[in-house]
């Protein structure tokens, strides 16, 4: 972001923005509702800030990110909505869209297991709902690779932005 312009008035909300300040101490995903409301903040005139500025460092942080589509409008809020989408995020959306399946696929088996209420039951009320028991018995087809894959699916979707499924 840009440093307010001098002809801003003293009230300017820019004063008292201590985003610069907290943003190294927040997760990354955090960042992008306060820059959200920076944007909201801008648009009222609360603060001087450039639109642009603020579009394009949430542009950059989101390249480590598997957030692609949200990654695809900032593009085109930058660059104008008829700007063409460039290839290497077209082949990143790809290849979290093949990664994403891939790692649905990998932990299904205990998803499935997750969601059956009367078989979760059974298995705590027998003291048996740990990795230990249900990597142990084979009915279930579950092994700590289908756990390992249920943790990396929920991080992925946490990294796609999808927190509710993360």
């Amino acid at each position: 972001m840009t440093a307010p312009t001098d002809a801003t008035p003293a009230t300017d909300a820019a004063a008292y923005d201590l985003t610069s300040n907290i943003s190294p101490y927040l997760d990354l995903h955090m960042m992008f509702p306060l820059l959200e409301y920076i944007d909201s903040l801008i648009s009222s005139g609360s603060i001087s800030y450039n639109a642009m500025d603020v579009a394009q460092a949430r542009l950059e942080l989101l390249k480590p990110t598997h957030m692609v589509d949200y990654a695809m409008d900032i593009y085109r809020e930058v660059h104008g909505e008829n700007a063409q989408i460039p290839q290497e995020m077209e082949d990143q959306k790809a290849g979290v869209f093949k990664k994403l399946e891939e790692l649905k696929d990998g932990q299904a088996a205990f998803e499935e297991l997750c969601r059956n209420e009367e078989a979760r039951a059974n298995l705590v009320s027998s003291n048996q709902w740990n990795v230990q028991s249900i990597t142990s018995n084979a009915s279930y087809g579950i092994t700590a690779e289908t756990i390992d894959n249920y943790y990396k699916f929920a991080k992925f979707n946490f990294d796609c932005g999808d927190y509710q499924q993360g």
